[in-house]
């Protein structure tokens, strides 16, 4: 039970690293995309 919760719990913080580290690889390339707002990223 414990090491399944550990699983689920580093799972879930590889996938939030992961599509934050992408996010800001894609707001930082510049590419305009639709609902692009910059506020988290600061993207100009």
């Amino acid at each position: 039970m414990f090491i399944a919760i550990m699983i689920w719990i580093g799972t879930m913080l590889f996938s939030f690293i992961l599509s934050t580290f992408l996010c800001y690889k894609v707001e930082k390339s510049g590419v305009k995309r639709w609902g692009a707002t910059g506020r988290i990223f600061k993207y100009k």
